[in-house]
């Protein structure tokens, strides 16, 4: 739990840096993570229907339509937030999303073998770059 906590920490702190550094670097970095890590499930469009996603309890959501749902508002911490903890909201079942803040962070300690602190800033940083990338594509 201190983890997810830290995380979350360490992107508000990290997003005013990143929100000023923004630009398609950050993006490009974002999609070519979604791709590895996330369209098996949600797509290369991020539209959410895959074979796999048809064979889970909750099918992936259409990340393309998150600020429509929102009445145009993206939810940038809410996406994040879902991304680093997982999602497990009442009344949508079980979610077959992994938790990426722990992935993310022990892809850093374990096979790049850096610092605590520099591995939080990498996960944040991964994690960051998706939103900033799904916050690109919403139609």
């Amino acid at each position: 739990m201190k983890l997810k906590g830290t995380l979350a920490t360490a992107a508000v702190l990290l997003s005013a840096i990143a929100a000023q550094a923004q630009d398609n670097s950050a993006i490009v970095i974002g999609k070519s993570s979604f791709g590895v890590r996330c369209a098996a499930c949600h797509g290369e469009d991020a539209k959410g229907a895959t074979d796999v996603g048809g064979l889970m309890r909750v099918p992936p959501s259409d990340l393309t339509k998150l600020a429509e749902r929102e009445g145009g508002r993206f939810p940038f911490a809410d996406v994040y937030h879902v991304i680093v903890e997982g999602m497990d909201k009442p009344g949508h079942g079980d979610s077959d999303m992994p938790v990426w803040g722990d992935y993310f962070m022990a892809d850093a300690l374990i096979d790049r073998g850096v610092s605590p602190g520099d591995a939080l800033e990498m996960a944040a940083g991964r994690i960051l770059s998706i939103v900033y990338y799904l916050e690109s594509i919403q139609e």
